[in-house]
């Protein structure tokens, strides 16, 4: 039974991770049905910039954080500038525009191996790493922390969308653009919106996360791919069902880890969403989501 505890909570702190890539990747994809293959980048630069200005420039840790999501933001904008908005000027299709995502994250990842090489560096602790026991479980404020941003930045998507009124543009603008622009919505201004909130989301995790994984240039490229996958397991038309994927997978690759071995998580992970996928096309939660809209 605590082994079960102990596995269950090492895939909630993943998936929470996971589902905030996901939820991040399908609020991009709402507004412009894009794929951002840059996305996992975002986390890398958060928890690679919380070294320089933690560590490097001892900056106070509530001006380090401000400084970190200044700097993912300034990256959204520069691939949103950069890549995007001269892509889909130019009429590119959406596959095209995705390829040119991939080659921003590679330039990304690239300019962060010249800054801070090939190993794995330290990322300091914002929460306590000391081992805290509540009931049968054995944790600490790190791993607690990164579950609570979790709920609180899937709390705080879902007000933005669904109480707010440029929720509504956002809804809009993803269902009908052509529409929504006669409307008055700008769609220029909320494709920029999902690139900077889905960038300050991922810039988060990475400073909750970095300390737990280590800060390295390439934990981007793996981290787009297992946000991608929650966000196809649980459905990419909806970041609550991106999310809900997100933790799916996290749990179930702790257990396969945990009983078995990790070599046989992905596969294992992958096998699962292809018949996920041949028996419900839209992920698990894509239908209901669509339908309760």
């Amino acid at each position: 039974m605590d082994k079960i505890v102990v596995f269950l909570l090492a895939g909630l702190t993943n998936g929470s991770v996971y589902g905030l890539i996901g939820l991040s990747l399908s609020l991009i994809y709402g507004t412009n049905r894009i794929i951002n293959f840059a996305q996992g980048d975002f986390v890398m630069v958060g928890a690679m910039s919380a070294i320089f200005f933690m560590v490097t420039c001892s900056l106070p840790t509530p001006v380090a954080i401000a400084a970190v999501i200044a700097t993912v933001l300034l990256c959204a904008l520069a691939l949103e500038f950069a890549v995007y908005r001269p892509l889909k000027r130019r009429g590119a299709p959406p596959l095209t525009i995705m390829i040119g995502t991939l080659a921003g994250a590679i330039i990304a990842s690239g300019s962060a191996l010249l800054i801070w090489g090939p190993n794995q560096l330290y990322v300091p602790n914002i929460f306590s790493l000391n081992p805290i026991t509540l009931g049968p479980l054995t944790t600490n404020l790190q791993q607690l922390a990164i579950v609570s941003a979790f709920i609180v930045l899937l709390t705080l998507t879902w007000f933005l969308l669904y109480r707010t009124s440029f929720g509504l543009c956002i809804r809009a603008t993803g269902a009908q653009p052509r529409i929504a622009q006669l409307m008055g919505i700008r769609p220029a201004r909320v494709v920029r919106f999902g690139f900077m909130f889905s960038a300050m989301v991922s810039g988060i995790a990475g400073v909750l996360v970095g300390p737990l994984l280590g800060g390295q240039v390439s934990m981007g490229v793996e981290l787009t791919v297992k946000g991608f996958m929650a966000a196809i397991l649980g459905g990419l038309g909806s970041p609550f069902a991106a999310a809900a994927g997100g933790i799916a997978i996290g749990v179930l690759e702790a257990f396969v880890a945990g009983y078995g071995s990790s070599l046989y998580a992905e596969p294992i992970i992958f096998l699962l969403i292809l018949i996920v996928l041949l028996v419900r096309p839209y992920g698990l939660l894509g239908d209901f989501e669509a339908a309760r809209r």
